[in-house]
This record gives structure tokens, sequence and C-alpha cells, in this order.
């Protein structure tokens, strides 16, 4: 794992070990109450990130999907900007 991936997780498991338990609530309420910004910053620095991978002319969603690990739905999904959920998807009107 990245180096900078491992000092993220090792901060957010550092919360449980404050030894004080106000201070432990009050650390770990900050962090839920900032983390939706922090979650929609992270998931653009994705998308960005999947977008250059596609730049390149021999570039293709399987291709990168096959890198990244994911399907090639997935990453149709991130570079429309979609969350995780699928929440933000304009749903097809059933054909009668």
């Amino acid at each position: 794992m990245e180096k900078e991936v491992q000092r993220v997780l090792d901060a957010l498991a550092g919360l449980s070990e404050i030894d004080d338990p106000k201070t432990r609530a009050l650390a770990v309420a900050k962090v839920l109450k900032e983390w939706p910004e922090h979650s929609k910053a992270l998931r653009e620095v994705r998308r960005q990130a999947v977008l250059e991978l596609l730049a390149p002319d021999d570039a293709s969603v399987r291709k990168v999907a096959k890198e990244l690990g994911v399907s090639p739905t997935t990453i149709q999904d991130i570079t429309a900007g979609y969350s995780r959920s699928g929440k933000d998807r304009v749903k097809k009107p059933a054909e009668e």
C-alpha cells in the first residue's frame, strides 16, 4: 500500500487510541462531520485520475477497469461522477 494511503488509515485508526473518552468522541464527531466533503473531494481526485488513464489513444474502459481491478461499468460510473451507491443516476422510465 502506498505511504500516503497508509498514513491516512493509520490516522483514522489512531482515533480509537485516544485515551480520554470525551476527547475521543469529539475527535470522531469532527471527522464524521467533515467526512462528506472529503469523500466528495476524493471521488473527484479518483475521477480525474481515471480520465487521465483513459486519455491515451490506446486506452479503453475495459483496459483501465482491468488495471484498477473494477468492472467497466464502475469506470463509466466514475467518469460520469456517480457516487458508489448509484443514487445519483437518473433512472430510465420503465418501458410499457
